[in-house]
């Protein structure tokens, strides 16, 4: 019979723990301060210092959940895809984790929330900062645990290598398994501190453990084996590609252009890139990607009832016209992983190269060139018929009762989306945040930027910390588009600790002074007049001046497009001559017309 080491003490088992995290092959951990925490952090910092883990610090839970949502989405975009962990005390600071706990559920980013917890006997005694199922408190997990205090070694090793597997996506070969948020509880009894010896001897380990383990990072970026997935054409398929999670897809973009396959893609999709990086293989021809494609699935029903057979990468979420044809029973649906590249694909080919019999009446042919080109012609034609409306409408001289208001959110949306369409042309990394910053970015037809949103929930909380972490996971400068509610949804993000690594982040924010996409949803109607501005758009009459001051950010305001570019040249310009500080870079551009 094996007999089992049991941890005596909660050092003993924050280190197994941390040992466990090395061979799993954790690459980052981010540490909210808390006291029943504090075994998990002088396991964890010592590792720091040997190169093993890298560890971040954040003053609250709910920022330092988010900050691991850009950490992992960032290390999955370099190739070097890995389990970044969060650390907190017990009580309400493990219920701060879950607005991230569910973008990361959703948004298939693998998340493991390691929650320091007081001995079961304290449970339903009320005692101070217990929860009585702590291991229950987060919903939307891939899998929990709840690790007794004394565990055995040998269990609390089993049960790390099994969370993180969860957490990354435990069977990786299939479709429907991706990754996700783990909950890995534990209860730590006193003393939370480890002795000088205890400490001593975990330095000395640590050494022979940095030795033993040289290649980990290079051996967890290459995939063992390539599992083969099928995918089948029809006449009339159309590919509709969401928001990956930070995966490439350039077996998709190769797909689109040998099949002659429409690309109906949102922005933050990987398909969405009209012009890819010299050095990429495998860009999508820009003649497969459909302009306004939400336009034409509206306006134009006879190519909207072609479609036969949908292929689904990522989450779309953006529209309400591809929520419907997804929805449409009609209509063949066949979801791909996220991770597309890590399969070999198949296609078969079952297009009987005649006309739909929607098709037939307008002379569309259903595959083949002419099905691609059929789309883009649509789609371009609608675009250049909205831009010409909005100019018009922002050349017709307001009436009195709009010079103050209408004629200004004109103004400013005319503003906002040229901004959005000039950064999305450049060679950098986007986050852009939900709301109408990743609308605008539905016309652009020229995206060079690599973009990145939390797509999820597509929520607007925590995206400052989010963005913050992707430029960490990423090792490279990240510009935030945002708007000003949501930017005010996340002040915490602004402070990052002295002594913290705080990325390189330039956030561009949109003050239009409220929530104006309500403006443009169906609570503008005139008879819902009187609710719409103090309970929908609320506007605060805030700049973000002071808090940038506050939180030691540069800052610069612009109101016109001239003023803009000089700001976004000057900060890119000081970016390719930045060498690598611990402060980093962080400005803020407050786009506000006067």
């Amino acid at each position: 019979m094996v007999e089992y080491q049991v941890m005596s003490n909660s050092s003993a088992v924050a280190q197994q723990i941390a040992r466990s995290l090395v061979h799993a092959g954790v690459s980052d951990v981010v540490l909210a301060p808390g006291s029943r925490s504090a075994p998990l952090v002088y396991a964890l910092a010592p590792l720091n210092e040997a190169g093993l883990i890298r560890t971040h610090v954040r003053v609250d839970e709910r920022d330092a959940a988010f900050l691991v949502l850009g950490l992992a989405r960032g290390l999955r975009a370099r190739g070097s895809e890995s389990a970044v962990a969060v650390v907190t005390t017990s009580g309400s600071a493990v219920a701060n984790l879950h607005p991230a706990v569910l973008e990361a559920s959703y948004g298939h980013l693998p998340l493991l929330a390691l929650t320091a917890d007081r001995p079961a006997r304290l449970r339903r005694t009320g005692a101070n900062q217990t929860i009585d199922d702590q291991s229950q408190v987060l919903s939307d997990v891939r899998a929990r645990f709840d690790i007794p205090a004394g565990d055995s070694a040998e269990a609390v090793a089993r049960s790390v290598s099994e969370a993180v597997a969860a957490a990354l996506g435990s069977h990786k070969d299939t479709v429907t398994e991706a990754a996700g948020p783990v909950q890995f509880n534990v209860q730590f009894d006193t003393p939370v501190v480890p002795t000088p010896g205890e400490l001593n001897a975990w330095t000395d380990e640590i050494g022979a453990l940095a030795a033993n383990d040289a290649g980990r990072r290079a051996r967890a970026t290459v995939s063992e084996s390539r599992a083969h997935l099928g995918v089948t054409i029809t006449d009339g398929t159309v590919l509709v590609a969401g928001d990956a999670g930070g995966y490439p897809a350039e077996s998709l973009h190769a797909l689109a252009a040998d099949q002659h396959l429409p690309v109906l893609a949102e922005p933050s999709s990987p398909l969405a890139r009209t012009t890819a990086d010299p050095s990429a293989a495998g860009a999508a021809e820009p003649s497969t990607i459909v302009p306004a494609h939400a336009r034409v699935l509206s306006d134009h029903p006879e190519l909207r009832e072609s479609i036969r057979t949908v292929i689904v990468h990522g989450k779309p979420t953006l529209t309400r016209p591809v929520a419907a044809l997804l929805a449409d029973e009609s209509v063949t649906v066949q979801r791909v992983p996220d991770a597309i590249d890590a399969f070999d694909l198949t296609v078969h080919d079952e297009r009987a190269e005649v006309l739909t019999a929607a098709g037939e009446a307008q002379g569309i042919a259903a595959s083949g060139p002419t099905w691609v080109r059929t789309w883009i012609d649509a789609g371009t034609s609608l675009l250049a018929a909205a831009r010409a409306e909005r100019a018009a409408v922002c050349r017709v001289e307001p009436t009195a009762a709009e010079t103050s208001g209408a004629a200004s959110a004109k103004e400013f949306q005319a503003t906002a989306r040229t901004i959005t369409e000039r950064l999305a042309a450049q060679d950098l990394t986007l986050f852009v945040a939900s709301s109408n910053s990743v609308r605008y970015l539905s016309d652009a037809t020229d995206i060079r930027a690599r973009i990145h949103a939390s797509r999820g929930l597509a929520g607007i909380d925590g995206l400052v910390s989010t963005a913050t972490g992707l430029s960490l996971g990423l090792g490279e400068p990240v510009v935030l588009l945002i708007g000003d509610i949501a930017m005010l949804h996340d002040v915490g993000g602004l402070l990052s600790p002295s002594a913290e690594d705080a990325g390189d982040v330039t956030i561009v924010v949109l003050n239009d002074d409220g929530g104006a996409i309500f403006a443009g949803l169906e609570h503008s109607q005139p008879h819902l007049d009187g609710f719409l501005e103090r309970y929908f758009t609320v506007p605060h009459g805030r700049g973000f001046a002071e808090l940038a001051a506050a939180y030691g950010w540069e800052y610069m305001r612009v109101s016109d497009l001239v003023s803009f570019d000089h700001a976004m040249d000057e900060g890119l310009g000081a970016a390719d001559d930045r060498s690598a500080t611990t402060a980093g870079a962080r400005r803020i551009i407050e786009v506000r017309l006067d």
